[in-house]
């Protein structure tokens, strides 16, 4: 538990500056590997859940990658607003290790996803960053860069919580990836669904 404060402490701020301006991963990248990618357990301060959704194959792409502030051989160099970030391009987390997806907020009203991972994601993630201390995960949703924690020890959970700016962003990329269309605007005009 401990380890969790810590990691806390130091992560959210690093979340924060990755996230504050969403960056678009590589052309480059295949499809497979354009997904979204979780933050470890230091923003486990969820404290309102906004909408829960089962993870379906239908969404958006979503995937976790190792990622470094230096460069590695055969890394991807991702521009962000801080400088460049290094993204492993074999994710770590796909889509098939997900068990669920949940957008909610923090104590101080920071928007949270959520991804809940299988025991078999579980065990990818904590063999992955123990044996490869003081980097990142970065958290992509279709071809956007949501957020980049830095981890310092193994991260051992049952989900991997990333901080994505607001309520709204968490809602949007937890109900992309779980594949439910965006929420109607909240305008008085009525809206037609196309093929409905």
């Amino acid at each position: 538990m401990k380890t969790v404060h810590q990691l806390g402490r130091f992560l959210l701020p690093l979340g924060l500056l990755a996230l504050a301006a969403c960056q678009t991963v590589p052309v480059g990248q295949s499809q497979q590997q354009g997904a979204a990618a979780p933050a470890p357990q230091g923003a486990t301060e969820q404290s309102k859940p906004a909408e829960t959704v089962q993870a379906t194959r239908q969404g958006a792409p979503v995937a976790v990658f190792l990622a470094d502030t230096e460069n590695h051989a055969g890394w991807r160099a991702v521009q962000i607003q801080a400088g460049t970030i290094y993204l492993n391009p074999q994710p770590i987390i796909t889509r098939d290790d997900l068990d669920d997806v949940r957008a909610g907020t923090s104590a101080q009203g920071e928007g949270l996803l959520a991804l809940g991972l299988t025991e078999l994601g579980k065990k990818k993630v904590e063999d992955i960053t123990g044996a490869n201390p003081n980097m990142r995960l970065a958290l992509v949703v279709g071809r956007t860069m949501m957020a980049a924690p830095g981890y310092t020890t193994a991260v051992s959970t049952d989900q991997l919580v990333f901080g994505v700016g607001t309520e709204a962003n968490a809602t949007a990329a937890a109900r992309a990836i779980a594949g439910v269309p965006p929420e109607p605007a909240t305008s008085g005009a009525s809206t037609a669904t196309p093929g409905n």
